[in-house]
């Protein structure tokens, strides 16, 4: 809340939320693998006697791209009107404090709180995330409005046409799934006509260490 009390006596406090401009986000991690981030994006819940993923409906793909896959890919957010502008950059971590004190000197700067209607603005403050949230290691793909109308309502979502084999590098599976279920995966993927990589992912591959002892030791 914005509250000038009591430098402005008469003015009333007023929503920060008031002055963003409309902006939408994909969200992507640099992180090339994290079992928090998958739990949060894919269920799984083998059936004990089927083996099978019970929650299918809720399971995730892990899929992989480049910058310049994605800026690519974000031109057709321009063929719907070309109202807006892209932006694409990595988020930094702060603490709670440094996050408050930007949003306030910022208020109190030259363009005051009308500096986070430009894109400039806006795209720096989807740039700002507490560190409790540093381990996503994440990066925006932004799309933010130029005009501003405070009569229109911004959609909630903005589609983004893409071709899975340009803007993909890879593609991988819930490492928790089954080998069976992850061959079925595969099959239906490629019936669904992508061509790309897919990718293993070995992250709960169980490993079974000999290790090689230079000295006797005791028996169990």
């Amino acid at each position: 809340m914005l509250d000038g009390f009591p430098r402005v006596p008469d003015k009333p406090q007023q929503p920060l939320s008031a002055y963003l401009a409309p902006a939408w986000a994909q969200c992507w991690s640099l992180n090339p693998g994290s079992d928090t981030l998958l739990r949060a994006y894919s269920r799984v819940r083998l059936d004990p006697e089927s083996r099978c993923n019970t929650l299918r409906t809720e399971e995730g793909v892990t899929v992989t791209t480049t910058i310049r896959r994605l800026l690519s890919a974000a031109e057709s957010w321009h063929a719907d009107g070309a109202d807006s502008h892209v932006v694409v950059g990595r988020v930094e971590y702060l603490d709670d404090q440094a996050i408050g004190q930007r949003i306030v000197n910022v208020c109190n700067g030259e363009k005051g709180p009308n500096f986070f209607r430009t894109v400039q603005g806006r795209a720096d403050s989807l740039m700002w995330k507490r560190r409790y949230f540093d381990h996503e290691q994440e990066v925006r793909l932004l799309l933010i409005a130029r005009a501003w109308e405070k009569k229109e309502t911004p959609p909630l979502v903005r589609p983004m046409r893409i071709d899975p084999e340009v803007v993909f590098t890879s593609v991988s599976f819930d490492p928790r799934l089954q080998t069976f279920e992850v061959r079925e995966r595969e099959a239906e993927l490629r019936e669904a006509g992508y061509q790309g990589e897919v990718r293993a992912d070995p992250s709960y591959q169980k490993i079974f260490w000999q290790l090689a002892m230079k000295r006797d030791w005791p028996n169990p």
